[in-house]
C-alpha cells in the first residue's frame, strides 16, 4: 500500500474530513487516515494535527467546524468514550455528515444506538480493500453537494443535467407516429392473411432429387411398379439377366512354360536356424547434479558466519533457505562483541508493515539511539498496547541485527491477535553513513528504515 505521510508542521489546521476515534484506537485511526489520503482525500486527526501548545479542545472545535465529514473509528473503546460523544454534538450542530466505521464486530450501546439508527455502517474487518474503496467514494458524494442551507452545490457534469431534467415531447407527432404504425401493422395483416389459388399440379416440375431417389428405389426393388415410385417420370427397367450373364467370364491360364534343358535346377536351401541375442544391460541411473542453492547453503553453514550468510542472500534471495540463513545471521551479530562507533547517534526510524488480505497494513515512526554499535529504540510506553521495544547491534561494516516486542493495540491490524498480546521477531539491516533499510524475519511481512538525525 502506498502511504502519504505529510509532516505535522506542513499540514492545514483544517480539512474537510475529520477523524473521530478513541486514543486507544491511535495506530488503526492513523491507518484509515493514511488510507484516504493516499486516495486525494484530505483529513484532520488530532495526533498529526494539533501542534505543540495548541489546546487540545479548542483545535477539535475549530476542525469540526470547519469539516465537511466526520470519520468515527467505531472500536469497543470508541462505544466506552465521552469524548467521541461530544464531538458527535458538535458535528451536529455543525452540519457535519457522520460516517460510523467499524473495525471491529461491536454493537454500539444505547447513546451510540439512538445517534446511529439512520446511519449506515462501513465495516472494515470484513474486506479492508474494498470497503476503503466504498468509504471513499462515498465520502467524495458527500464533499460534492452543498451543505443543507447553502446555495448551490458541487458542479454536475451535462450528462448528469442530462439525465436528471429529459426534454419534453411534442403529443401530436408522438399521436401522428402511433397512428401511422397503426396503418402499417393493419395494411401487413390483410396482405398476409389474403388467400392464395393453389398451383396446378401440371405447372409444376418434378425435383431433380425425388427422380433420382425414384431411380435407385427402382433399381433396388425391380418388382417396383411405376405407380408406388414418388416420381411421376416413369423410370426404365433394366433387361433381366441370366446367371451366366452375370458371372463373371472365367479367366485361362496360359500353360507354364517347359524349363530349359540349359538351365540348372538350383539346390534348395538347408533350414536356417533363429540366432538369440541377449539385450545389452541398460545403463545405470543418472545421477542428478546437486542443488546450486543446496550447496550454497551448505558452503555458508560450514563457515557460520554473518558475511558467508549474506553472500548466501545475496546470491539466493529467494532460495528454499532463506529464512535459516537470515536467522542465522541475526544470532551471531547479536551474540558477537560490537565496538564500533561508527553510526553512534540519533536515528530517526521508520516501521511499516504491509496489507495482508482483508487486514491493513500499518507505519509509525519513532527515534533510536547508538551508542558504541548497540542500538535501542522505543515506540509508545514500554510494554503497553501499540508499544515496540526494538533493540539491535551493528557491526563495523554496517551489518546489522535487531530483536523486537510488539504489544498488539488492535485485534484487527494485527490480524486477530487479541490487544495486549506480545509478538516477539527478528530483523536484520544494513546501515551506511546516514541511512539504513532492513527487514522482519518471521510473521508479517514488514521492513524497516533508518535515517540519521
Amino acid at each position: 500500500m502506498l502511504y502519504l505521510v505529510i509532516p505535522a508542521g506542513e499540514r492545514d489546521v483544517s480539512a474537510p474530513i475529520f477523524i473521530s476515534y478513541s486514543s486507544k484506537d491511535q495506530d488503526i485511526a492513523e491507518t484509515i487516515c493514511e488510507a484516504l489520503e493516499a486516495r486525494g482525500l484530505h483529513c484532520w486527526i488530532s495526533s498529526h494535527d494539533v501542534r505543540p501548545g495548541e489546546n487540545f479542545q479548542e483545535s477539535i472545535v475549530r476542525a469540526l467546524r470547519e469539516a465537511r465529514v466526520m470519520v468515527l473509528v467505531f472500536t469497543t473503546n470508541a462505544n466506552n468514550s465521552d469524548e467521541i460523544k461530544k464531538e458527535l454534538v458538535l458535528a451536529g450542530r455543525h452540519q457535519v455528515t457522520v460516517i460510523p466505521v467499524r473495525v471491529e464486530d461491536v454493537a454500539p450501546n444505547d447513546a451510540f444506538a439512538y445517534e446511529f439508527a439512520t446511519r449506515q455502517w462501513v465495516d472494515l474487518f470484513k474486506d479492508w480493500e474494498r470497503e476503503i474503496e466504498s468509504l471513499s467514494v462515498r465520502i467524495s458524494n458527500v464533499l460534492q453537494t452543498a451543505r443543507p442551507g447553502q446555495a448551490g452545490g458541487a458542479e454536475t457534469s451535462p450528462a448528469a443535467h442530462h439525465l436528471g431534467k429529459r426534454p419534453p415531447r411534442n403529443r401530436a407527432l408522438l399521436w401522428g407516429s402511433a397512428l401511422a404504425a397503426a396503418v402499417i401493422v393493419a395494411g401487413a395483416v390483410v396482405v398476409y392473411t389474403r388467400p392464395v389459388a393453389p398451383t396446378a399440379p401440371s405447372a409444376r416440375l418434378p425435383s431433380p432429387h425425388a427422380s433420382a431417389q425414384t431411380a435407385a428405389a427402382a433399381l433396388a426393388s425391380p418388382t417396383q411398379t411405376a405407380a408406388q415410385a414418388s416420381s411421376p417420370v416413369p423410370v426404365p427397367q433394366p433387361p433381366a439377366q441370366t446367371a451366366a450373364q452375370m458371372s463373371p467370364p472365367a479367366r485361362t491360364q496360359a500353360p507354364a512354360p517347359a524349363p530349359t534343358p540349359a538351365s540348372p535346377v538350383a539346390a534348395p536351401s538347408p533350414p536356417q536356424t533363429a540366432v538369440l541375442t541377449p539385450p545389452a544391460p541398460s545403463p545405470p541411473p543418472a545421477v542428478p547434479p546437486p542443488n546450486p542453492d543446496d550447496l550454497a547453503w551448505q558452503t555458508a553453514a560450514s563457515a557460520n558466519n554473518p558475511s558467508a550468510f549474506d553472500g548466501y542472500l545475496k546470491e539466493f534471495p529467494s532460495g528454499a533457505h532463506v529464512q535459516d540463513a537470515q536467522l542465522k545471521m541475526a544470532d551471531l551479530i547479536m551474540a558477537g562483541p560490537t565496538a564500533t562507533k561508527n553510526f553512534d547517534g540519533r536515528w530517526e526510524t521508520t516501521w511499516t508493515c504491509t496489507n495482508m488480505g482483508r487486514f491493513p497494513g500499518y507505519s509509525f515512526r519513532f527515534i533510536g539511539e547508538v551508542k558504541d554499535g548497540s542500538y535501542h529504540g522505543v515506540r509508545g510506553i514500554k510494554g503497553q498496547p501499540g508499544s515496540l521495544d526494538f533493540n539491535g547491534k551493528i557491526e563495523p561494516d554496517g551489518k546489522a541485527a535487531f530483536f523486537g516486542e510488539i504489544i498488539v493495540n488492535s485485534s484487527f491490524v494485527a490480524m486477530g491477535a487479541a490487544r495486549g498480546t506480545p509478538s516477539d521477531f527478528h530483523a536484520i539491516a544494513q546501515f551506511g553513513k546516514t541511512t539504513g533499510t532492513g527487514t522482519r524475519i518471521e510473521g508479517r511481512p514488514c521492513s524497516v528504515s533508518f535515517v540519521k538525525q
